[in-house]
């Protein structure tokens, strides 16, 4: 999402997703599909298809939300390599301004086009040419960016940079937890995503079960539709279930602090 624009430059919201037209089409069938199941297996009546926009309405709000962890997610990483760069250009001797430039070509070969930091690399770099400070252009970087990470290093930076002394150590210090604590999310990452794919299978188990009852038991099933007391049953395994599934999805969002 572009917030806004300046001498050709767009600058970057990334705390908002623009859905392309792939991912309009798959939360209409994803939509579509889901007021189906609700309205047979749960209701059993055609009337509850038109709750078809406020479906449609919730799974591109989701869509969105995942568009932007998945953005944020990207810029993280390859501000983390960034940072290497960053920090061993000036172990070797560089100003900060030179090191981030160097960082700019390291980052051109280890992504090509392909790279949203690049892009914020170069606008920075042509800020810094125009007499801005390294520290103010990457403080409205950071907050721009809502990463928690890049905000905490802007801070540690400005503080650094204010109180002299043993600069690049601090830098080169910063930099260490930073990869650490990086390093660390990615291992945890990938020891729950078992436990995420297995989470992803049982959220449809209930509504198989549902099926199956409805198909091979239809006289036992009948008594819950068709009347309110099956109406308000029915209605609470369907917020049950949508409960289940956004607490075990936070269960399974885990990470660590700096």
């Amino acid at each position: 999402m572009l917030l806004n624009s300046y001498e050709g430059f767009d600058y970057m919201d990334y705390s908002r997703y623009s859905m392309s037209i792939k991912d309009w089409g798959i939360v209409f069938i994803k939509s579509m599909a889901a007021t189906v199941i609700i309205a047979y297996l749960f209701y059993d009546s055609p009337i509850v298809v038109i709750a078809f926009p406020a479906v449609f309405a919730y799974c591109a709000k989701l869509c969105r939300q995942e568009g932007v962890r998945r953005q944020k997610e990207k810029l993280n990483e390859e501000f983390m390599n960034v940072l290497k760069v960053l920090s061993s250009n000036m172990l070797a001797g560089y100003s900060v301004e030179n090191a981030w430039q160097e960082a700019e070509k390291e980052m051109e070969l280890m992504y090509g086009n392909d790279s949203l930091m690049l892009s914020e690399i170069q606008e920075m770099n042509r800020q810094i040419k125009m007499n801005q400070t390294f520290e103010a252009v990457l403080s409205e970087f950071a907050h721009r960016s809502g990463l928690e990470d890049i905000v905490n290093f802007s801070d540690i930076f400005s503080f650094a940079k204010r109180s002299g002394g043993r600069f690049v150590d601090i830098i080169e210090s910063t930099t260490y937890r930073m990869w650490t604590k990086y390093d660390t999310n990615r291992q945890i990452e990938v020891a729950v995503s078992a436990k995420r794919l297995e989470q992803k299978t049982m959220n449809y188990i209930p509504i198989f079960l549902l099926a199956f009852l409805k198909l091979s038991s239809r006289d036992y099933m009948s008594a819950l539709y068709g009347n309110l007391i099956g109406v308000i049953f029915m209605s609470t395994c369907l917020l049950a279930y949508a409960g289940a599934i956004k607490l075990a999805k936070k269960f399974l969002q885990v990470g660590i602090g700096i």
